[in-house]
């Protein structure tokens, strides 16, 4: 599974699905990242597979 994170103009960041659906909004860009990597230890996958969008960390890109 992909996730996106959406940074929101207060500072505030977004974790949500390939499909759009928004799962959780985090005080801070770093806790969305923790969260997103987190899930991957968890399920046995690592983060920063190259499926598309790039920024370095494609499972846990970040857009605005």
């Amino acid at each position: 599974m992909d996730f996106y994170i959406r940074e929101l103009p207060d500072g505030k960041a977004t974790l949500m699905t390939r499909d759009g659906l928004y799962l959780f909004t985090f005080r801070d860009l770093e806790s969305a990242r923790e969260a997103c990597e987190d899930w991957y230890r968890t399920h046995g996958n690592e983060a920063g597979e190259i499926t598309g969008m790039s920024d370095g960390d494609v499972s846990c890109s970040v857009f605005g």
